[in-house]
């Protein structure tokens, strides 16, 4: 806990909107890639309609949830800008208010907090969206093997 809190002192107040979104981002791609993973195992559709129909359902869902994700994603480093402006301006007011050895102390502090908050967007988000990638890889996968069903079978063909 205590890194935690290091890291909101060291990033600013946009950084408890960066973690919270960190959160609720990568717990919903963990759970859409598990989610994804089980279907396709579990998969053992009836006959060649009933693929068809677990197929669409499957890119619907999927859809629903990139648009989702997507919007997270793009949040997080804007979240991270925000950090960087609120950074600056601090910077500035401390620039305008002090001088000498306080006024470089508070420039490099608030040069600091501008690093902190534009690198925690970044990180948040560049990862997650190479996960949101493997979950349309995982949904190209799931319907492979819904269009290699052998339809009077119900099992993949050779």
């Amino acid at each position: 806990m205590k890194p935690l809190l290091e890291l909101i002192g060291k990033g600013g107040p946009a950084m408890i909107a960066i973690i919270v979104l960190s959160i609720v981002l990568y717990a919903r791609c963990f759970r859409l890639l598990l989610t994804l993973r089980r279907a396709r195992r579990a998969l053992r559709p009836a006959d060649a309609a009933e693929a068809h129909r677990l197929q669409e359902d499957w890119h619907e869902s999927f859809r629903q949830q990139r648009i989702a994700l997507g919007a997270m994603i793009a949040a997080a480093p804007l979240l991270g800008l925000l950090g960087t402006v609120s950074g600056m301006v601090k910077t500035f007011e401390t620039l305008s208010t002090h001088a000498g050895e306080k006024s470089m102390e508070g420039l490099a502090r608030g040069i600091s907090e501008v690093l902190v908050a534009t690198e925690s967007g970044l990180l948040v988000a560049l990862p997650a969206l190479l996960l949101v990638y493997l979950a349309h890889r995982e949904v190209r996968r799931l319907a492979q093997q819904l269009n290699g069903l052998d339809p009077a079978a119900g099992r993949t063909s050779p």
